[in-house]
Order: C-alpha cells, then sequence, then structure tokens
C-alpha cells in the first residue's frame, strides 16, 4: 500500500474522531490547509465523499463510517512499526547475531543464550559456530553482535571480557599406552606422540599457548595433521590417528574412543572470552555483558570446574 495513502487515512481518522477540521490539525501538529488538502486528496483518490461539512464541524458520511475500522486498524499498526523502528534504532528487540566457537558450545553458549532470552522473549538470536579467526573478521565487519571466542587481549575496535581461566588436557585414543594412568600425566611424555593441532590462523593465541607449553617441556609438537575444530581433534584422535591438547572443558563431552588426562602443572590456556565492537554497543551487548557478570566464575573457579570436568583418576 502506498505510505501516502496510509497517512492520508490516519488524516481522516483524526477528522473524523475530532469533528473538526481545526482540532483535528493541532492534534496531528499541522495546519488546518493541509489537512484540509491531504482528506480532498485521499476523496479524489477512492472515488468517494469522506465527510460531510456542517456548520458545527464535519461527520463522516456512509462511505467514511464503512472506512473507519479499517483506518483505525492501519493506524494502530503505523503506531507500532513507528515504535518498532525506535527500539530498533535504539538497540531493543533487535535480533541478535552471535557467533561460537566449537569449544565454548556447550560451557558457555547455553546459558548466555537462555539469558538472552530470558531478558528478551520477543527477539531473535541467530547463533553461528566460527573459529576465533573468522569470529573476529565477523565482529569487525558488523555480521555478528557478539562472539564467544579464545583471545587473550583487545583488538581494537574489538573488546573483551575474560569468562574465566582455562587449562590443557590431554586427549589419548582409548587404547593408548598412556590412557589408563592415574594423577596427572607430565607433558613431556607426549614428546614423540603424533599431534592432532588447529591450525594456528584459527586461533593464533590458542595455539601460540599450546607451543610454548609444549617448549617449556622441553620438546616442540610433533604435528601429524592440521584438523578444521576441536570436535574433529576429538574424532581424530578416537579413531587412533594421534593424540591432541584440549581444554579441559572438552572432556564433559565424553566422547566414545577418547580418553582425556589432567595435565600437571596445571597449564593454563588462552579461556573464552566475549567480544563485541566497542563502536556498536547496542542494548544486546550490554546485556550480555550483564549476564556473563552473573552466569560465568571468575578466573579461580573456572579453573576448578575445568579439572572438575576430567574423569576422577585424572585430576590432581
Amino acid at each position: 500500500m502506498d505510505f501516502r495513502l496510509v497517512r492520508r487515512l490516519g488524516h481522516f481518522l483524526a477528522v473524523a474522531e475530532e469533528g473538526h477540521f481545526g482540532r483535528a490539525a493541532a492534534r496531528l501538529g499541522i495546519s488546518q490547509p493541509p489537512l484540509t488538502a491531504q482528506i480532498q486528496a485521499l476523496e479524489r483518490e477512492l472515488g468517494v465523499l469522506l465527510l460531510h461539512r456542517t456548520g458545527k464541524g464535519v461527520r463522516p458520511t456512509r462511505a467514511g463510517e464503512a472506512l473507519l475500522p479499517l483506518a483505525r486498524r492501519l493506524a494502530e499498526g503505523a503506531g507500532q512499526v513507528e515504535q518498532l523502528a525506535r527500539e530498533l534504532r535504539e538497540g531493543r528487540h533487535a535480533p541478535v547475531a552471535l557467533a561460537c566457537v566449537t569449544s565454548a558450545l556447550f560451557d558457555y553458549l547455553p546459558p548466555l543464550v537462555r539469558g538472552l532470552q530470558a531478558a528478551r522473549p520477543s527477539s531473535a538470536i541467530a547463533v553461528r559456530e566460527m573459529d576465533t579467526a573468522d569470529a573476529v573478521e565477523a565482529l569487525r565487519r558488523g555480521e555478528v553482535d557478539l562472539a564467544l571466542l579464545r583471545l587473550d587481549r583487545d583488538r581494537h575496535p574489538l573488546r573483551l571480557r575474560s569468562l574465566g581461566r582455562d587449562v590443557l588436557a590431554a586427549a589419548l585414543p582409548e587404547a593408548h599406552r598412556l590412557a589408563a594412568g592415574s594423577g596427572p600425566l607430565d607433558l613431556s611424555e607426549l614428546a614423540d606422540e603424533p599431534m592432532l593441532v588447529l591450525p594456528r590462523a584459527i586461533s593464533p593465541a590458542y595455539s601460540d599457548a599450546m607451543v610454548a607449553a609444549c617448549r617449556d617441556a622441553g620438546f616442540a609438537p610433533r604435528a601429524e595433521r592440521e584438523v578444521g575444530s576441536a570436535m574433529a581433534q576429538l574424532g581424530f584422535v578416537a579413531a587412533g590417528l594421534g593424540v591432541a591438547l584440549v581444554s579441559a572443558g572438552m572432556a564433559r563431552l565424553r566422547p566414545p574412543g577418547v580418553a582425556f588426562r589432567a595435565l600437571a602443572g596445571p597449564i593454563h590456556a588462552v579461556g573464552v572470552a566475549l567480544a563485541w565492537h566497542a563502536e556498536r554497543e547496542s542494548e544486546a551487548v550490554r546485556l550480555a555483558l550483564s549476564l556473563a557478570e552473573s552466569l560465568f566464575p571468575g578466573p579461580a573457579e573456572a579453573q576448578q570446574q575445568a579439572v572438575a570436568s576430567l574423569p576422577p583418576a585424572d585430576k590432581a
């Protein structure tokens, strides 16, 4: 429908309800001559007379009476559109797009999404699984509003809110010679093992932390194969194609064919952070940050939870 027609119907409704051109003009915030011109244009467009002019004001004709219910519905709809537009400009009720790395899909994503849904039940939430590098670029381009990723510091114009520290665990094939051991595993025992690693481009900070840990243990990791995600690492480990250093929280998945061992130290990894674009801080971003404060523990508690996810025999 032509927006001019909708506007003219709103003008007609005001005149019909007020019964007077002057009062209707004051209600609409316009002068009387333009209002009269709009009503005349509407009558010409529809080909019917809508108002009877009387000495005391105006009243709808039979055609005008028939048109009033539709005019009221259109006016209500237009008001709702204007209200929604204001809320969208302010960031309220707008759809929320969220990127998430694989290793945060189970520990961090569910409580955050549930919190957003409870606080904004009328807003859609779109989640896209991405690696850290892609999530950073999606935030820069404005393709997502928030990201759960693994970064160790702000990267202008992106800001980070750390959701806690993380520790590494060894993921081993179930039949591996080290799988049945008790107590923490010394990382140096994996020096000669074929390692399944993530490409550094996916998450440079996380990759660098893993390599540094191996070098501190006296060896350079022997990368047998690069895989595209943490889930792929576990699948390849289960197939007996190598071992992997993963977030201890991945042990909660209990994938068949994979044994997890806590590492002596413990060995810290780059934890999950909530990231957003500092120049596009919407109401949804502020809500997510508030939820993060209440939903996720501090660094010490997060480390304890990560270690707690490992099988009982593997804890320190």
